[in-house]
């Protein structure tokens, strides 16, 4: 069979580079609002970002370009090996996509009928959840990527930037950790939007501002 194609990124039309920040590189006026928005003063007006959706979008160019070293993206060893097992029909898919899935960090061995011993996973997991996780991935491959036609490295990239984004999504970010946030997202390829086309950014700016305060009929 033909090698499987590298995921490709989106070609979008990203909010410019100069709406960013007008405090400098690291965006120490950036304040978080309702514990999931980023709202950021930028030359034109008002920036809110989605913390969820950007972290989704830096975490899928990570995997895309950790699949195209012979590494892989970055694990973390567990300290144990922990043993999953998983239905027949999910076994099956899983054997199908362990050397992607090894390209995204997991690591792990037959077990036994059904199971797996899992020995590490990628780095940016948090700990324990594997099986919730791998069974998730399987369930979203199974349903992503026929009907939009995604060879198996886009499609399990995508799957595991969207999980692993909600599982680590906090209701509270530290100022450092939000001003870095800010900083990955506009240092990736394709800023604006997730993978699947939502948008992480929205741009308000100083006419539209106005016109909230502009009086009625005015």
């Amino acid at each position: 069979p033909a090698p499987a194609e590298r995921p490709r990124l989106q070609s979008a039309s990203p909010v410019s580079p100069s709406a960013g920040a007008s405090n400098g590189p690291h965006n120490p006026r950036a304040t978080q609002v309702l514990n999931r928005y980023v709202l950021l003063p930028v030359k034109s007006g008002l920036m809110l970002i989605d913390q969820e959706a950007a972290r989704e979008r830096i975490l899928y160019e990570q995997y895309a370009v950790g699949q195209e070293r012979s590494s892989g993206v970055h694990s973390q060893a567990l300290l144990f090996p922990r043993p999953l097992t998983f239905s027949p029909a999910d076994y099956a898919v899983l054997t199908e996509l362990t050397p992607t899935l090894h390209l995204l960090g997991f690591r792990f061995a037959e077990f036994g009928p059904l199971t797996i011993a899992i020995e590490a996973v990628p780095a940016d997991l948090p700990a324990q959840g594997e099986q919730e996780l791998l069974e998730g991935l399987i369930e979203q491959f199974r349903s992503g990527a026929a009907p939009l036609r995604l060879d198996r490295r886009e499609a399990l990239a995508r799957a595991l930037a969207r999980r692993v984004a909600q599982a680590t999504s906090l209701p509270r970010l530290p100022d450092v950790e939000l001003n870095a946030l800010v900083d990955k997202l506009f240092a990736c390829q394709v800023p604006s939007y997730t993978p699947d086309g939502r948008p992480t950014v929205v741009l308000l700016d100083g006419e539209q501002l106005a016109a909230y305060f502009r009086k009625a009929g005015a």
